[in-house]
């Protein structure tokens, strides 16, 4: 049978099971996935809510599997939803088939649990752990290890797969969850995985020396998620220096000596590697004394470089500019490059030497065993090359953080880098349910580079006009935020928010998640709610995201305050949610320096920065959060838009025509609820 007529076969076996319901753009979105695949060609189609596309996307790499011996890597951006493809869709996907596929599972190193570390940590559990573990993830420890918040996320800094490992050198490596995820990978035609691993991916093969990297070679990408990949792009290609980063480099300098002390003790070369690793830690340790020293002298940081230098004599940059502290940031990041350079030298040629002359077995695995930590180093050095002498479009800036510079250099412009790793290398298809802009694909091609063969706005399973309503309250009940910084007037905005957001709550009975876009706006707003303790507020903290989420979604007359991570990905259908309250348009901060230059780029090329970039990402963010409500058939409720600019700004029609059509808008939330039908507005 072909792909194609394998993939029908599915959904016709989908369509006998109880509790399933064929739907006709979903086996359309399948088959049109399947013909990419087979083809290789490049996709981008914008899949709603409530279409079903992790199973219109696993069937048909399943059935290419199949057909065409093809290997198809599927990647979401959070590993809440990679694990929902591998525990719940993927399993339902392959009882829909007769032969067998392997299918494989990876995300991050450091999201795993090492079996060392948990040893050490909780000696008494680890059987335990074992006995209920399949992948050995983060989120399986968390489950399975049940303890307060602080102490669970003190114990998984502990229990965490370090950054750098001896691998195979390791007395735990066969029962590694990590290593085993990657030795599965080898037979593995489908695999789940998240954005990150991807670019890890790319960076890490080079193609003309005909080098594979973690995922090695497959034929078809799947991006879900994929309004997200810029991102994940934008943080797997930054580099930074910090003071924990350098201490980590200093610990894992430690870890190689120690790996490599019996061999060297076999040559007499004790003192001569102590030598050699002292020196590393050394020159590290005086980069940390010169961060700390610069972060007490430094105001309020800035730009250092930036390319390409026309960029450099933007207005917006020149008024960031720190030069003044560009001799420092190359000092610091010229001793780090020149310490991991020499180091990684060092050891490659002296290890190779062992190799060669072989007086133990030993000395012969020592390349295999140490590969990782001198990669890690020599990768290091690169990195701080770059932020001393940023090239392409990219900047390099300092700031600080309790009272310690931070060096940072980011990408400003990811489409030539993208292109480079993946785009062209790779047929690729990119799935969000936000993925246009104004109806139109434009923004993420712009943004990532990605240039599409096929594209379609696939339609909404869900009636917006009577399961939703839009509530816009009266542009001069709430303060402009633009004009509400400091000072009384903060407190006064703080203030309004509170009670429009006390209405909503009250009426909804609670069932309210309320997004904002910074932390110091959700607990000064928190500050000032006054409600029953019958409909508690839930707050998101600096750690233990997952577990509030979970609160919420079992407690129905709960409400959530959170920030960035809940706009996106989360999923709570049912009453749990009647209201998502979208506090603030959710802009870049402009005074970031990656923002300014991104900004001044932009700028440079003949573009107007707010329309191609801060204001297309605000409407993704908008309809992302606005997203969080309608997420099965039988939902209702209201999406409440508290930012007055909405009424007041031009822009602020822009953004609401991004909405789904038909949606009554009203100005008065009891109104709302009473038309909807939900709390005591009913």
């Amino acid at each position: 049978m072909t792909a194609a007529e394998l993939v029908q076969l599915a959904f016709d076996r989908l369509a006998k099971r109880s509790g399933f319901d064929t739907r006709q753009d979903q086996v359309q979105l399948s088959l049109l996935l399947s013909d990419l695949i087979e083809q290789g060609q490049t996709g981008m189609f914008e899949a709603p809510t409530g279409l079903g596309k992790s199973l219109a996307t696993l069937i048909p790499a399943i059935a290419n599997a199949i057909a065409g011996e093809k290997r198809t890597v599927i990647a979401t951006y959070t590993n809440v939803l990679a694990d929902q493809y591998w525990t719940k869709d993927l399993p339902l996907a392959l009882t829909l088939f007769d032969d067998h596929v392997e299918t494989a599972f990876l995300i991050g190193r450091q999201r795993y649990t090492c079996l060392i570390g948990l040893d050490d940590a909780l000696p008494n559990e680890v059987d335990e752990f074992r006995r209920h573990a399949e992948l050995g993830t983060e989120n399986e420890f968390r489950k399975i290890i049940r303890k307060p918040d602080r102490e669970i996320n003190r114990l998984w800094q502990r229990v965490q797969v370090p950054p750098v490992c001896p691998a195979k050198a390791c007395p735990a490596y066969d029962d590694c969850y990590y290593y085993k995820a990657r030795r599965k990978l080898e037979k593995g035609k489908v695999v789940i995985t998240n954005h990150s691993v991807v670019i890890s991916d790319a960076q890490s093969a080079d193609p003309e020396l005909d080098k594979e990297g973690i995922l090695g070679k497959y034929d078809f990408l799947v991006l879900d998620e994929a309004h997200d990949f810029p991102s994940a792009a934008i943080n797997g290609l930054e580099f930074e220096i910090t003071g924990p980063k350098l201490s980590a480099l200093q610990g894992i300098a430690t870890r190689l000596e120690q790996h490599v002390a019996p061999v060297a003790h076999v040559y007499g070369e004790d003192h001569e590697w102590a030598s050699k690793s002292d020196e590393l830690r050394e020159q590290v340790g005086q980069a940390q004394k010169d961060l700390l020293a610069m972060g007490l002298a430094l105001n309020d940081g800035g730009i250092v470089a930036v390319s390409p230098a026309e960029v450099d004599e933007h207005p917006a940059v020149q008024k960031a500019n720190a030069k003044q502290y560009l001799s420092q940031v190359e000092a610091i990041a010229e001793r780090v490059r020149l310490a991991c350079d020499h180091h990684a030298t060092y050891v490659l040629l002296t290890i190779e030497r062992y190799r060669q002359e072989a007086r133990t077995p030993e000395a012969k695995q020592l390349s295999e065993s140490t590969r990782n930590y001198i990669s890690f180093i020599r990768d290091f050095a690169v990195g701080a090359h770059s932020l001393s002498r940023p090239e392409g479009a990219s900047v390099s800036y300092v700031g600080t953080s309790r009272s310690e510079a931070i060096l940072r250099h980011d990408l400003i412009d990811l489409q030539e880098p993208l292109r480079a790793l993946l785009w062209d290398r790779t047929p690729y298809a990119c799935l969000s349910a936000t993925l246009t802009i104004d109806n139109e694909f434009e923004h993420f091609e712009r943004t990532t580079g990605a240039k599409a063969t096929f594209t379609e706005v696939l339609p909404s399973p869900f009636d917006f006009s009577t399961q939703s309503a839009l509530y816009l309250p009266p542009a001069n009940r709430i303060p402009d935020p633009t004009q509400s910084r400091g000072g009384e007037m903060e407190q006064i905005y703080y203030r309004a928010l509170a009670e429009e957001l006390t209405q909503i709550i009250e009426i909804c009975d609670g069932r309210t998640l309320a997004l904002f876009h910074s932390r110091k706006e959700m607990e000064g707003v928190y500050a000032h709610m006054r409600v029953s303790p019958d409909l508690p507020i839930l707050i998101q903290g600096k750690t233990g995201t997952a577990l509030v989420g979970e609160q919420f979604k079992k407690n129905i007359y709960a409400s959530l305050f959170a920030l960035r991570t809940f706009w996106t990905g989360f999923d709570a259908p049912g009453e749990t949610c009647s209201c998502v309250a979208v506090v603030r348009i959710p802009f870049e901060v402009p005074s970031e320096p990656q923002v300014v230059a991104r900004m001044a780029y932009l700028h440079q090329q003949g573009l107007d920065p707010f329309q191609v970039h801060t204001l297309p990402n605000a409407k993704m963010m908008m309809r992302q959060g606005a997203g969080r409500l309608i997420r099965k058939t039988g939902d209702k409720g209201i999406i409440a838009l508290l930012d007055p600019r909405l009424r007041t700004k031009r822009y602020g029609e822009q953004i609401l025509s991004n909405f789904p059509d038909g949606m009554r808008v009203f100005n008065d939330f009891a109104d709302a609820a009473g038309w909807i039908g939900i709390g005591g507005g009913a």
